[in-house]
């Protein structure tokens, strides 16, 4: 079976919001009906402000950003937009 497709998601998860809850379930029904593995991981806004943050989002095969501020972080959330934005890297921002 092929590697599982690595997915970012740059928010601070809360399980008391919907939309959270919703972008899980929506990206594991994608990747059924697509036929492939997915991980999916919740990168918290404070540590995309990290040395070595820059590192830790090019691991991921696409990124998410999260509904459902306020953020803990947003300087650490627009941190993960611009290295997507910067480098042409799959983005999804709801």
């Amino acid at each position: 079976m092929a590697a599982p497709v690595r997915i970012g998601i740059i928010g601070d998860f809360n399980p008391d919001y919907r939309s959270h809850v919703a972008t899980i379930t929506a990206l594991a029904h994608a990747a059924r009906a697509l036929g492939v593995e997915i991980e999916c991981d919740w990168l918290p806004t404070p540590s995309l402000l990290d040395v070595g943050a820059e590192q830790v989002l090019a691991g991921y095969h696409g990124l998410w950003a999260a509904s459902g501020s306020p953020y803990h972080s947003i300087d650490g959330a627009f941190a993960g937009v611009r290295f997507a934005r910067v480098r042409n890297w799959p983005f999804v921002g709801t």
